[in-house]
């Protein structure tokens, strides 16, 4: 019993470790790319959280080339290019990077109203 949650525990921190080094490549290439990972309306990164449940999503962060994290609350109906929003946890594991078009809110906070692959 103990050799199989050894294994699991293996097979959960290599997953980690893809997953962070998939992202640090993203954000290399992002970063050396020469364009602005973060302008004034849309942000482009790796997502490094969603918050919800299996089917929906109530909040996420996008971590930018230049390091800087940013939280965003979806805009009511958002999908994810056409399809259901809790796609982002997909990027969670693979590191693939979005763009993400935002408006400020009243409060300050960051509405995403337009979620993409990058």
């Amino acid at each position: 019993m103990a050799n199989l949650k050894q294994r699991s525990t293996v097979r959960t921190t290599k997953r980690h470790i893809l997953v962070v080094l998939v992202a640090a490549a993203v954000l290399a290439l992002t970063g050396c790319s020469g364009s602005d990972p973060v302008s004034d309306d849309t942000i482009t990164g790796v997502v490094s959280e969603v918050n919800g449940d299996l089917t929906t999503v109530s909040g996420f962060v996008v971590l930018a080339a230049d390091g800087t994290s940013h939280r965003f609350t979806p805009a009511d109906g958002l999908l994810f290019e056409g399809g259901p929003l809790p796609h982002l946890r997909e990027h969670v594991i693979t590191g693939q990077a979005v763009v993400v078009t935002f408006e400020q809110g009243s409060d300050g906070g960051l509405i995403a109203v337009h979620v993409e692959d990058a």
